[in-house]
């Protein structure tokens, strides 16, 4: 009789492994078989939540329960809530959209009264936008001198304005109310998270946007799962179309409509993947507001177009989609009254190509527009990959942290570039996060936050707000001409011998060549892909060193520190064409190193043209051997329940590579694994790694048939973490003791060079906080946090009396003169 496994029936496989090279096959049986990647982070304790899973009673029954009938989110590789919006309050101002225009201000005052609060009318935005400020009644404003003890507008918390706001949205005759921002103009964006933003770098953006930042008539149409409201995107987001015929896959009481919000519940336990919000995100996540992320394109307009519900989406509906989005005509549909020049489908399935949709293609490539096409996430050639085995379409693969294709990205023939799409299971740069891409999303509790997903979904928007940067500069390209500029001007170091396409986009260089520029005029300047590298033990990775310039760029390269003699380069001279990349390998030999965290620092200094850049290098030796892990097979029975029955649970031994074979009854499955990382026979808890199949998208069945062989059934296990954060330090804030520093900080203080003090922490084995980057000392034998800035050059963003540093990979540093 089948029954759910308790935490002693797992504890039991400890002694018998099932894992066999030739597992038996029981009769009416069919297999499956993975392997599992747990993440390899720097740091011991990673920062990371991939999922909402109850934790319970520990139990891998109520594990799997809790997880599969929560209603929070099933994410792989993800946080639940890593990062929440931080944002540049001016507490108390709210922007209020009334519906009703051209309010009078004593109106517009009387119907937005907030008990508690006095109104004070700051002015118009736009004929229905007002702004209003807020003070507790019988309070005084801040500016006012003879307040007494009364309480200032300025003491109001983040947590009172926030309630504020929420108070405000609901009243009648109010569309929305959102919080009043501080905005600074520079050319690199002052998002606060931009600096986890690792992918950008590493194709060049920050580059480009010297050149150009968008076009405020540029539309961008995302056809994917729709959109929800998210205070980082809200204001980019133009009028959309729901293309889903099938009210029950809509999920919204309807078929078509013209409201493209994404209604979620699209994940087996009814949970939700905002897909369509994550990619609109990194397309045109607001940039430079001083809030959360920075899109590709700061400028121009993203259009939700919205053709996968609960159940996918049909291709009726998707060609539907493309259709509309270009500008074409969908019967019974109002026509678009933006079509969009570009349209991106982070989407896909297999089989051959519908001659019905390339029609469609071509037709909206005609009226100009030029589609942007996920590759899919497979691990297999694309060659049976629609929609990116069409013809006139930019299909885009997925790479990792080092610019080597993704584990899970298709490849072959159809893939004409990479860009970044991730690998959530390393931490290559070790700044304890996954290498995932980080985007708009909501959390587990339905509230606006940003997550890490890879997959070549997030690869394929990369490219969409580059090809609206071309477009930007050049308003007539075609479709074929943005191609093979993208092809033309590709870091082939990221090519691969699967089939990688003409290689990773380099956005500088594609914009240049699209405003047909050849910027000769330009002197060489060195840059980097990122300021950061991490080993656990030995091991090689390749580091993009750039020329940002015209002309050949000529540099050098050394390693410095105490533990420079571990650190071994590939070349000590580079010479790096106009405005391309060469790959410098860095190797780690520890040697005889006892155990413990190390760091050296690599040098690279042009020696014609301009620019240098120093690149942390933080390996660690002796990391103890990796656990077991325990994956599950859960399923529904008739009655709607989950199931995890005997045959479904097994050990997966770290000595077998994490590879396993199971032999399971034909059903539908759904597989998630976990790792004891601490040991005490409990999991699922706080810090211990997790994992579902498919991917960090996906909550994806398995069929099981008899006598066939699910192969590849291959997913990565993250570190989870609950939704509760405790107070990150603050680095760059003036101290006088460590204490103001927060927990873990440290305050260098005026006598050690650092006037008014300079709240900073350790980061050889932890993470910097939000807003900061880790640095060697001189000497190379530790790591600091250091504030990170824009205004390269002069203060920028940095406090009085100290200077924002360039740290040549599109960013730059708070130090003293």
């Amino acid at each position: 009789m089948r029954r759910r496994l308790a935490i002693l029936g797992l504890l039991s496989l400890t002694a018998c492994p099932i894992l066999e090279e030739d597992p038996p096959t029981p009769e009416l049986a069919g297999t499956v078989q993975g392997v599992l990647t747990p993440f390899q982070g720097q740091s011991a304790s990673v920062r990371t939540t991939p999922s909402p899973l109850e934790t319970g009673d520990r139990s891998l029954s109520r594990a799997v329960v809790g997880a599969l009938a929560s209603k929070g989110v099933l994410r792989t590789g993800i946080p639940e809530r890593p990062l929440p919006a931080r944002e540049s309050l001016i507490l108390g101002e709210v922007i209020v959209r009334f519906d009703e225009a051209n309010l009078p201000v004593e109106t517009a005052l009387a119907r937005a009264r907030a008990p508690g609060y006095r109104a004070v009318h700051r002015g118009r935005v736009s004929e229905h936008l007002h702004v209003i400020r807020y003070e507790p009644t019988g309070v005084k404003a801040q500016s006012q001198p003879g307040a007494g003890d009364a309480r200032s507008v300025g003491a109001l918390t983040s947590a009172e304005h926030t309630a504020l706001v929420q108070r405000l949205s609901a009243v009648p005759g109010v569309r929305y109310a959102e919080s009043n921002l501080r905005v600074k103009a520079f050319s690199l964006p002052n998002d606060p998270l931009y600096s986890r933003q690792w992918h950008y770098p590493g194709m060049n953006l920050p580059a480009a946007w010297d050149i150009t930042t968008g076009l405020d008539s540029m539309v961008v149409a995302v056809v994917d799962t729709g959109i929800v409201r998210h205070p980082d995107l809200d204001s980019r987001v133009i009028a959309g179309m729901d293309l889903i015929s099938d009210p029950a896959n809509a999920g919204d009481g309807n078929g078509v409509d013209n409201d493209p919000t994404d209604m979620g519940k699209d994940s087996p336990n009814g949970g939700s993947s905002y897909h369509g919000t994550h990619v609109a995100g990194t397309i045109g996540a607001v940039s430079n507001n001083g809030l959360g992320v920075a899109g590709v394109t700061w400028k121009g307009k993203v259009q939700p177009v919205r053709v996968l519900g609960a159940s996918g989406g049909s291709l009726a509906d998707i060609a539907a989609g493309m259709n509309w989005a270009s500008g074409g005509s969908v019967p019974g549909v109002p026509v678009n009254p933006t079509p969009a020049r570009v349209v991106n489908l982070s989407l896909g399935g297999a089989g051959s190509v519908p001659q019905s949709v390339q029609e469609i293609v071509n037709a909206g490539v005609a009226r100009g527009s030029v589609f942007v096409i996920a590759a899919g996430n497979e691990n297999q050639n694309a060659t049976n990959t629609f929609p990116c085995n069409m013809q006139n379409v930019i299909c885009v693969g997925s790479v990792r942290f080092n610019g080597k294709r993704s584990s899970f990205s298709n490849y072959g023939p159809p893939v004409d570039v990479m860009a970044a799409g991730g690998q959530t299971s390393e931490d290559r740069n070790g700044d304890s996060y996954p290498d995932g891409v980080l985007s708009t999303l909501m959390d587990a509790r339905n509230q606006p936050s940003y997550e890490w997903y890879n997959g070549t979904s997030m690869a394929a928007p990369h490219v969409a707000g580059i090809v609206a940067l071309m477009l930007a500069v050049n308003p007539s390209l075609t479709a074929a001409q943005v191609e093979a500029i993208l092809k033309e001007t590709a870091d082939t170091s990221s090519q691969c011998a699967e089939g990688c396409g003409a290689g990773l986009v380099n956005a500088q260089a594609a914009v240049l060549r699209a405003k047909g520029s050849s910027g000769t005029e330009v002197a060489p300047k060195l840059g980097v892909g990122s300021t950061q590298l991490s080993f656990s033990g030995g091991g090689s990775q390749q580091l993009s060193v750039r020329n940002l310039g015209g002309g050949t760029l000529q540099a050098s390269a050394s390693v410095t520190g105490a533990q420079a003699s571990s650190v071994s380069l590939s070349s000590r001279t580079l010479s790096i064409p106009a405005y391309g990349s060469v790959p410098l390998t860095v190797s780690v030999n520890p040697g005889t190193l006892p155990d413990g965290s190390y760091v050296a620092q690599l040098s690279l200094r042009a020696t014609t043209g301009t620019g240098s850049a120093d690149v942390l290098v933080k390996f660690r030796v002796g990391a103890s051997q990796d656990k077991d892990a325990v994956i599950a097979f859960a399923y529904k029975t008739l009655l709607g329940e989950w199931q995890v029955d005997d045959e479904g649970v097994a050990l997966v031994p770290a000595a077998s590579g994490y590879a396993y074979s199971l032999s399971l009854p034909p059903r539908t499955y759904y597989a998630l694994a976990t790792i004891d990382d601490d040991g005490d026979n409990e999991f699922f808890e706080e810090g211990e790694r997790v994992g579902f199949w498919r991917d960090a998208t996906e909550f994806e069945a398995i069929d099981v048939k008899q006598d066939q062989v699910s192969k590849d059934v291959s997913f990565t296990l993250v570190p989870y973490r609950s939704v509760e954060e405790s107070p990150e330090p603050v680095v760059g804030q003036s101290c006088t003791s460590d204490a103001q520093c927060g927990t873990g900080g440290l305050c260098v203080t005026a006598s050690q060079g650092y006037p008014g003090g300079y709240c900073t922490r350790e980061c050889l084995t932890a993470a910097c906080p939000v807003g900061s980057k880790c640095y060697a000392n001189t000497e190379g034998t530790e790591a600091y946090c250091f504030a990170t800035c824009t205004g390269v050059g002069g203060q920028g963003t940095c406090r009085t009396g100290y200077v924002c540093y360039d740290d040549g990979a599109g960013g730059g540093a708070c130090d003293t003169p």
